[in-house]
């Protein structure tokens, strides 16, 4: 089975959360075109070698869309950001809950495309 129907899977039975995770899949390929995904169990990370950014569900079965993760090197605040996890002095892990296509735009990519280039 390929990383694409690999993915249908794993949004299986959550139709809103497929559109969002292909939106986003969409526009880092265009922005990454050598990026591949790699589906695991609880996540789907996007690799180009190695992996810059991972989408899961959510935790809680309220809350619709996906999970978007990535590392930075650097604390930066915004009210998008779910949570951010100090890994290191100086390396924090960024959780942003996306629930619609449309929240994938310039300023998420930019972020997604910063923590491509500090890992």
């Amino acid at each position: 089975m390929d990383s694409l129907a690999q993915a249908d899977a794993f949004f299986s039975g959550r139709p809103e959360a497929w559109a969002v995770f292909e939106a986003l899949r969409t526009a880092l390929c265009a922005r990454f075109p050598d990026t591949q995904l790699r589906v695991m169990k609880t996540c789907i990370s996007f690799d180009d070698p190695k992996p810059y950014c991972y989408v899961s569900m959510p935790k809680r079965k309220a809350q619709r869309g996906i999970v978007v993760t990535f590392g930075l090197r650097e604390r930066m605040e915004s009210p998008r950001f779910m949570m951010v996890v100090p890994i290191s002095k100086s390396r924090f892990t960024v959780h942003v809950l996306v629930q619609d296509a449309q929240e994938i735009d310039g300023e998420l990519l930019s972020l997604i495309s910063l923590a491509r280039s500090q890992r």
